[in-house]
């Protein structure tokens, strides 16, 4: 089984930069860094190169992938069909249990100003809403393809008007999976993710 510590802390290392796109990463010392044998460090890359977060290559190395803005946009548009699919089963299928912990993370989100801890605090919004589908290849598919484009947020000058945005589009969310209506969650999920994908944009194309 693969070593869940471990393996959280590469992986956010890799989506906040803290390992930049085609870094070599050594076995070696992050065995000795973490105070593990190399193979629980080996199982952990295999699992982030089938997220596409590292590229083994054989008898050369392993390397933090590089951010193809191409594949990211062919990414997002598969993500784009399947957040309106999110949208329309969880308005049909969250509880209210699950309804009350995304207003807490709303509330928490809304009070955020550390941009790493907002991220943070959005995916995990965005992991409860999938998981509440109740459609368990749905919610881990889309975790996958969150992973591949989650460095974006890094590429990005921060906004505080989209930040504040964010909680926002979230109250709208809730309320509208509380109506159990299909048609505005799925509107209202698709919109935040243009929007992301716009603010991407805006940043890395202005002057």
């Amino acid at each position: 089984m693969v070593n869940k510590e471990i393996y959280s802390e590469l992986k956010k290392r890799i989506v906040y930069l803290d390992y930049k796109p085609k870094q070599l990463l050594n076995i070696k010392d992050l065995a000795k860094e973490f105070g593990v044998s190399p193979m629980p460090i080996r199982e952990v890359l295999i699992l982030l190169e089938t997220e596409k977060l590292v590229h083994i290559i054989p008898n050369n190395g392993i390397y933090v992938t590089d951010v193809s803005f191409q594949e990211l946009k062919d990414v997002f548009e598969i993500r784009l069909f399947l957040i309106g699919l999110v949208g329309r089963l969880a308005a049909q299928r969250i509880t209210a249990e699950e309804l009350d912990k995304l207003k807490e993370l709303n509330k928490k989100i809304k009070q955020e100003k550390n941009r790493n801890k907002l991220i943070q605090l959005d995916a995990e919004f965005h992991n409860l809403v999938n998981s509440s589908t109740k459609n368990q290849t749905l919610a881990e598919t889309l975790k996958r393809l969150r992973n591949q484009i989650g460095r974006l947020w890094f590429f990005a000058k921060e906004n505080d008007a989209y930040s504040q945005q964010i909680p926002k589009d979230f109250e709208e969310l809730i309320k509208a999976l509380e109506d159990r209506d299909q048609n505005k969650s799925q509107e209202i999920l698709k919109n935040h993710a243009i929007h992301f994908i716009e603010q991407i944009k805006s940043s890395l194309y202005s002057e």
